[in-house]
């Protein structure tokens, strides 16, 4: 990507204010308080947009510094070109008048923008990785937290070419987030629950086979007729006239017996059928828990898998960033030093005639060159496709004059994007004429 114009309607200091640039290095040139910042403000917020805070942030954000001095309508416009193709992005900042078109300069055919977003559509970078890998100042050119996250985030992407959109540790968060709610099942607590109440229940089979075996000698009985001699028929005669009937009396109380042998063994049975019930209700959990069990695995594996691909490219991906960190920095230093090794923690060191240096013992000029390098090196591998343009914002103020030389040379050499020097030092202007570079000046 390529910024062709830029117009401002109103932006801090600027007022009505048109410029064009060209192909290569531009050089945006002026003293102290002429507005160089100010700028470069204004084509990141056209690009990423403006939001005013809310609260006490809002007294010192970027929406209150870079409000109109001079009038106009809080915005402008950015002609930005892309693989051949012009494109115009306009917006209006103003808080309850706030406008965001983007349109094909040629034909003024508008894109829609169902995000309200560049992103997705001219490019993939995010504010945040923007301003750590193509907008620099000296102030935060060294390795910031910001920076060491964006880099260990997207070395641990899995997609071809380390593209940062597929978010490996958002993934793997989903994941861990579904693992937990896979062992909130109601079924591990359900099934211990009732493993335990099986455990306290009882029934005895034995009292119950007792109990029917009683059932059964007692209907015997009951329907048994008793073999009396003459006598003892005379006599139950005898005891009917005077209203006592002996037979009837032996069944009552048989029938009593046996009423209570039922009421026993009905009672058997129910805890019997209770405990059947019981036993079923625990395999359902037992089968509802292992379900959990088995997503949970699924899970563990998915999570092992990505973290473990994570891993690999990640080394893959920080040899890559060495050795192109060690081609930077060896070119800016006019080959002294031969490589450059960053590890995990982000900490640097540099190799010179075989001897590895700490970079805590570099000159802060050599540091800030192995950061520039960094950065540079990380914004090729992860976003080398948006081909934004590389604003530097005096950058070099620690940088000698062979130093500035050798960098210079390198960014016109190397760098294929667009370059925006932001400086009031007039040895760039005069180190890059004396090195025959084509640039363009932008005087504020």
């Amino acid at each position: 990507m390529k910024i062709k114009e830029i117009g401002i309607d109103g932006f801090g200091k600027f007022h009505d204010y048109h410029t064009e640039l060209s192909e290569g290095i531009q050089v945006i040139y002026g003293n102290n308080e002429t507005g160089k910042t100010t700028l470069r403000q204004f084509m990141f917020h056209m690009l990423f947009g403006l939001e005013k805070s809310r609260g006490t942030a809002a007294r010192k954000d970027d929406y209150t510094r870079y409000m109109p001095v001079e009038g106009g309508r809080y915005g402008g416009y950015l002609l930005v070109e892309k693989e051949g193709q012009r494109y115009r992005i306009q917006r209006t900042f103003e808080t309850g008048n706030r406008q965001f078109r983007l349109f094909l300069e040629d034909t003024m055919e508008e894109i829609p923008l169902p995000k309200q977003s560049l992103q997705g559509v001219l490019f993939e970078n995010s504010a945040e990785s923007f301003q750590n890998t193509a907008s620099l100042t000296q102030a935060d050119i060294r390795t910031g937290k910001e920076m060491q996250k964006i880099l260990q985030n997207s070395m641990a992407n899995l997609r071809n070419s380390q593209d940062a959109r597929l978010d490996i540790r958002k993934a793997v968060n989903i994941l861990k987030g579904k693992r937990r709610n896979a062992r909130k099942n109601p079924a591990f607590y359900r099934s211990e629950q009732l493993r335990q109440r099986l455990g306290e229940a009882s029934f005895q089979e034995n009292e119950l086979k007792k109990y029917e075996t009683q059932e059964e000698e007692l209907y015997r009985q009951l329907n048994q007729k008793p073999r009396l001699s003459l006598l003892q028929r005379i006599l139950q005669w005898i005891r009917r006239l005077f209203g006592v009937d002996q037979e009837e009396i032996r069944k009552n109380e048989i029938c009593h017996k046996l009423e209570v042998v039922r009421l026993e063994k009905e009672h058997l049975l129910e805890q019997k059928q209770e405990i059947e019930d019981l036993k079923k209700e625990y395999q359902s959990a037992l089968t509802q828990k292992k379900e959990a069990e088995q997503e949970v695995r699924w899970i563990d594996r998915a999570i092992w898998g990505i973290e473990t691909a994570a891993a690999d490219i990640q080394k893959t991906f920080g040899e890559e960033l060495n050795e192109k960190i060690s081609d930077i920095f060896c070119q800016m230093t006019g080959a002294r030093y031969d490589k450059a090794v960053m590890d995990q923690s982000m900490e640097m060191m540099v190799r010179q005639d075989g001897r590895y240096i700490d970079m805590k013992y570099l000159s802060n000029g050599a540091v800030e060159q192995l950061y520039f390098a960094l950065r540079l090196a990380a914004g090729e591998l992860l976003y080398g496709e948006d081909e934004f343009p590389l604003f530097l914002d005096d950058v070099f103020g620690n940088y000698d004059d062979e130093r500035l030389k050798n960098t210079l040379a390198y960014l016109s050499q190397n760098c294929e994007r667009q370059i925006l020097i932001f400086t009031g030092r007039r040895e760039i202007l005069n180190i890059l004429e004396k090195l025959k570079i084509d640039f363009h000046v932008i005087v504020l």
